[in-house]
C-alpha cells in the first residue's frame, strides 16, 4: 500500500478540461435520473402547475437534484478510491497531497467548493486554477485531481 501512495503522490494533476468534462458527464449521469424522479414527485405535487404554483412541490424537485449530486461525488470521492464514473474513465482520481484517500468530511467540502464556484463565476474558473500548484497560503483542501 505503501508504494501505491508514493506512486500517487507522484503523478502528474490531471488538465482542467479532463477534470471539467469528468465532472459535466458525472453530473449528467446523477443529474437525468434525479431530475427524472423530481419531476415525477413535483408533478404529482402540482410544483410545475401555473394555475397552482407549488413552492413546496418545487423544493422537492430541487432538494433531490441536490442531494443526489452530493451523495454520488462524496461517495465516490471519499469511498471508491477517489474515482467517479467519468474520472475512472478518463484515469483520474482525488487523492490527497500524500497520495491518500481523501476523507468523507474532506469530499463534502470539495463538494462545497464546487458549489461556491457555480455560485459566484458561474463558469468553471475552479477547475483551471485548481490546475496550479497550491501555495503555502492556500486555503483549499490539501487534495489534487492525478492521471492514472
Amino acid at each position: 500500500m505503501q508504494a501505491s501512495s508514493s506512486s500517487t503522490a507522484s503523478a502528474e494533476k490531471a488538465g482542467w478540461w479532463v477534470r471539467f468534462f469528468a465532472y459535466f458527464v458525472d453530473s449528467l449521469i446523477v443529474g437525468i435520473p434525479a431530475g427524472i424522479v423530481g419531476g415525477i414527485i413535483g408533478a404529482a405535487t402540482g410544483a410545475f402547475s401555473s394555475t397552482n404554483p407549488n413552492g413546496g412541490g418545487l423544493f422537492i424537485f430541487y432538494a433531490i437534484l441536490t442531494l443526489a449530486s452530493v451523495a454520488y461525488f462524496v461517495y465516490f470521492w471519499s469511498q471508491r478510491d477517489g474515482q467517479t464514473i467519468m474520472n475512472k474513465a478518463m484515469g483520474i482520481k482525488v487523492v490527497k497531497t500524500d497520495g491518500s484517500p481523501i476523507t468523507v468530511g474532506t469530499a463534502v467540502v470539495r463538494y462545497i467548493g464546487y458549489i461556491v464556484n457555480d455560485i459566484i463565476f458561474g463558469i468553471p474558473i475552479g477547475f483551471i486554477w485548481a490546475t496550479r500548484s497550491p501555495g503555502p497560503s492556500s486555503s483549499r483542501p490539501r487534495n489534487r485531481v492525478l492521471e492514472g
